[in-house]
């Protein structure tokens, strides 16, 4: 049996789009699948149906990682995420490296930076299954992740039941990204809250625990469940929504799993690449957007978030007949 270690340490959205490549490998296969991701998105992969170890890093750990991939047996390695830094540890850990990653950040620059195989992220990293079946070059490409554990799913179903009695429609937003240039304004926020409030609808917004506070300083009847849920738990709830609206960011990704209706305000990042197929895409006109960038360097006090207005957020609920 082949035991396949896949090493993607991006970011949470990356991850979730990175799954459809252990149900392909197993699919066609014999093998073990091993996925070493950066710990705040290991969750997503725990109790998944294709995955074998799920490895957690964090540079502390780093070492105890290396020690347990060798334990287990893993002998090649995708370097996924295509950094210098996966690349070593996977060497250290005596895998096979199926490719070689040589880049390096600095800051918010990257040296040697990773070519994309394809246009799509979704579709550039399931085509990794080609290093190991050559042959293939057709295949489903769908995100899975992790299952709920069994004793939250009752509390899953109990907490839907409740929310649905406090708002005409559920409607999930999750209003801030972990990269500042992601963001929209709050008081963007707080327009489209009012707004749908006047339809009763009572918005449920979803985060990490760091952003209560964040959330709480929004305008307008809502329901605050950040950091009540664990990752793997948001396309459980997502399942009941009417709909979302969302920046670009790892949460985002998760609840499109559930294939939710989204409205995607879109900044630096490439909608063409990271849009899920659900997604309605909001973007302003600079012609800088997407720049791709993790800092922005316009320097007019106005940024491409800015630029996209609560105006043309309540025209897209209007025209996708969503309230």
């Amino acid at each position: 049996m082949r035991k396949i270690l896949i090493i993607n340490r991006l970011g949470i959205g990356d991850v979730v789009v990175a799954t459809p490549l252990a149900k392909l490998i197993k699919e066609h296969n014999e093998a073990k699948v091993g996925f070493v991701v950066a710990a705040k998105s290991a969750d997503l992969l725990v109790n998944h149906s294709f995955i074998d170890d799920v490895f957690a890093y964090s540079k502390k750990n780093k070492e105890k990682i290396i020690y347990e991939i060798r334990q287990k047996g893993y002998n090649e390695a995708i370097i996924m995420d295509e950094r210098l830094t996966s690349t070593l540890l996977a060497w250290k850990a005596n895998c096979k490296l199926l490719n070689i990653g040589l880049e390096i950040s600095l800051g918010a620059n990257r040296l040697f930076k990773r070519v994309n195989r394809k246009v799509r992220a979704i579709e550039d990293y399931a085509s990794y299954i080609e290093m190991i079946n050559p042959e293939l070059n057709q295949y489903e490409i769908t995100p899975i992740l992790g299952s709920p554990d069994e004793n939250r799913e009752k509390y899953l179903t109990q907490w839907i039941e409740t929310q649905k009695k406090i708002t005409s429609k559920l409607v999930f937003i999750i209003p801030k990204s972990a990269a500042l240039n992601k963001n929209w304004p709050l008081e963007y926020f707080s327009e489209i809250n009012l707004f749908l409030n006047k339809k009763e609808v009572v918005p449920v917004y979803i985060g990490s625990k760091n952003d209560v506070e964040y959330i709480e300083k929004i305008k307008g009847k809502k329901i605050n469940a950040a950091g009540v849920f664990s990752l793997r738990e948001l396309p459980t709830l997502a399942q009941h929504a009417a709909f979302a609206i969302s920046v670009c960011t790892g949460p985002m990704h998760i609840i499109s799993t559930a294939k939710v209706p989204t409205i995607v305000l879109y900044g630096p990042s490439d909608p063409v690449r990271w849009a899920p197929p659900n997604a309605f895409v909001l973007h302003s006109k600079l012609p800088c957007v997407p720049c791709g960038r993790l800092d922005c360097t316009q320097g007019t006090g106005k940024t491409c978030m800015h630029l996209i207005t609560p105006a043309q957020v309540e025209n897209a609920i209007i025209k996708q007949n969503l309230i």
